[in-house]
């Protein structure tokens, strides 16, 4: 199970839902099987979210796991409280699951702002802008695995414009 968060986090924030339970377990609404398998897909959500800006999961010891373990149990809090709280009557209506997603939107996009390349989080993606000699360009042109990069040169050139090699060869 992928979790930045634990079962214990999201009840200190849904001590509502609890009851006399210290805890989640088979018997509390929701389970702890519930709870875990949201802490699962909000962790699934976050490191999504991270590879799309080119970043690993987070490792523990970065100084941005705290937060996201916070971000995290939010998300598991959010959907626990909706699957106690009843329909809506009314627009806009606070209900603590509307908080718990709000916080929990208002967090991740909070996460996504920090520069990742100082708090010890892994790039994925890494840069490539070609080799420097003949040998250099053999070899990334024999690569059949390698990954096709997104410009090229002349790729913005304007055909109708003037070509500045023709010109300079007269």
């Amino acid at each position: 199970m992928c979790a930045y968060a634990s079962p214990s986090d999201v009840g200190s924030l849904t001590r509502n839902l609890l009851g006399s339970a210290s805890e989640y377990d088979t018997t509390t609404c929701p389970t702890l099987a519930q709870v875990n398998a949201w802490l699962s897909s909000g962790c699934a959500l976050i490191d999504a979210s991270l590879k799309a800006k080119g970043y690993g999961a987070i490792p523990t010891s970065s100084e941005a796991y705290d937060f996201a373990r916070e971000v995290n149990a939010l998300y598991a809090s959010w959907l626990a409280e909706r699957s106690r709280t009843g329909a809506r009557v009314a627009d806009n209506e606070r209900t603590r699951a509307d908080m718990l997603k709000r916080d929990f939107n208002d967090g991740l996009t909070m996460l996504l702002a920090m520069d990742f390349s100082y708090l010890g989080i892994t790039p994925t993606v890494k840069s490539y802008a070609g080799g420097i000699d003949r040998s250099d360009k053999t070899t990334v042109e024999l690569d059949t695995d390698r990954v096709q990069p997104r410009f090229s040169r002349g790729q913005f050139r304007d055909p109708e414009g003037p070509d500045a090699a023709a010109t300079s060869a007269s």
